[in-house]
């Protein structure tokens, strides 16, 4: 018998298995002959997958429909704006890139995730889509991934992506510092040093953008230990440079990387880092002579 039962697994198997029988039908291929995938007239297998939608055989979703058209549907009823005004060229490019998702099934799921409807949603009614706007929007995979929709469509430029997201981190971490003064000097060391560079080179790597944000979260714990310290950037000289090694705390962590100390131009200097601000003796006097160097050996016992 063409009809018989079979489990849950083989009947998905069934609705889902696409291709050209051998009487040259293209489409569903829910029967076997002789081993082989065949279609519903050549198998005589009974099953419902014309989409009245679309017309076309495939898996159904709900209501005589297929997942392709139940998709489509979702996407235009999240993307209209609620004034019914038609959707701008920004919406189409996205409500198209969702509907031609090649694995139907798997774009309605992850639609219908509450986070991605809400941003699809909250995208729907803005009067205009930019760069901008979408850095203004929580950060998020979905967001990231509907923005590069949105460029692969040409409905935003493209852009270095790396070199921006450091902008907005760069931005959002300014406010950890807790002293006014040293959060301006960092501002200033961020765009004269790193956003300067990034923008001289035609597209930021990984390795950039990660050691650009490691050398500012390191300046930023060495800014707030100097404010616990009760000591401004401009007092550190290159007499009072430090390293933490036998001190607790932020310092310890920064020391390894670098010291900073205050210039008057539009950036911090690196110096190499030896003593903590404790430990820091004073300038060496010249009018003193220069202590012996001293050893375990004995000029006796060279003798």
């Amino acid at each position: 018998m063409p009809d018989g039962g079979i489990c849950g697994y083989c009947y998905q198997q069934a609705k889902r298995t696409r291709g050209t029988c051998a009487c040259g039908h293209e489409g569903v291929l829910p029967g076997r002959i002789d081993t082989l995938p065949a279609c519903r007239k050549c198998s005589g297998v009974q099953l419902n997958v014309d989409c009245i939608g679309c017309g076309t055989e495939d898996e159904l979703h709900s209501g005589n429909r297929c997942w392709t058209c139940i998709l489509a549907m979702t996407v235009d009823r999240l993307l209209s704006p609620a004034d019914n005004q038609p959707p701008s060229p920004a919406l189409q490019a996205i409500g198209t890139a969702l509907k031609s998702m090649k694995r139907a099934n798997s774009g309605l799921t992850w639609i219908q995730q509450p986070h991605v409807t809400e941003f699809l949603q909250q995208l729907a009614a803005e009067p205009v889509i930019t760069h901008a706007r979408f850095d203004e929007l929580p950060a998020s995979r979905t967001r990231e991934y509907v923005r590069g929709l949105l460029v692969e469509h040409n409905a935003l430029p493209r852009r270095d992506e790396l070199n921006a997201r450091f902008t907005v981190w760069a931005d959002q971490t300014l406010e950890r510092i807790t002293s006014p003064n040293h959060r301006d000097i960092m501002r200033r060391y961020i765009r004269w040093h790193h956003q300067r560079r990034m923008n001289q080179i035609d597209e930021v790597t990984q390795g950039t953008f990660l050691r650009a944000k490691q050398a500012v979260t390191v300046a930023i714990k060495l800014l707030n230990w100097l404010t616990a310290q009760d000591t401004e950037l401009t007092e550190v000289n290159q007499a009072r440079t430090w390293t933490a090694g036998r001190q607790k705390g932020p310092q310890r962590e920064a020391s390894p990387h670098a010291s900073w100390t205050g210039q008057p131009k539009h950036a911090l200097s690196i110096l190499p880092c030896n003593c903590s601000p404790t430990d820091a003796a004073p300038a060496p006097d010249s009018t003193q002579p220069p202590k012996p160097s001293s050893s375990k050996t004995s000029a006796t016992r060279l003798t």
